[in-house]
């Protein structure tokens, strides 16, 4: 898997290296396979991800944070606008 956020097979939030699965960061209507394409993926436990009431699909405070975490790492080598054009929000207040 490719990924901007990591470089491990870890846990984005706990480094936990058992039970992971892979999360799209953005998987809207065909975000996913934006996300595929540039990298925006991480590795999640699974009660993380998608298995409690606390992962990130539905937990909204920990989704925004990923998907915050993840634009500011894409603009690091590109511009707001390239993010705009692929992604169609800005989940940044800056």
């Amino acid at each position: 898997m490719k990924s901007i956020l990591q470089d491990r097979k870890e846990c984005y939030f706990t480094k936990a290296t058992t039970g992971l699965h892979e999360h799209h960061i953005y998987f809207g209507t065909g975000q996913r396979k934006i996300s595929e394409e540039n990298g925006f993926k991480v590795w999640l436990r699974g009660d993380l991800h998608n298995l409690s009431s606390d992962g990130v699909h539905f937990n909204k405070a920990r989704d925004l944070r990923l998907k915050r975490a993840c634009q500011r790492k894409f603009e690091e080598t590109h511009t707001r606008a390239e993010f705009m054009e692929l992604i169609g929000r800005n989940y940044l207040d800056d």
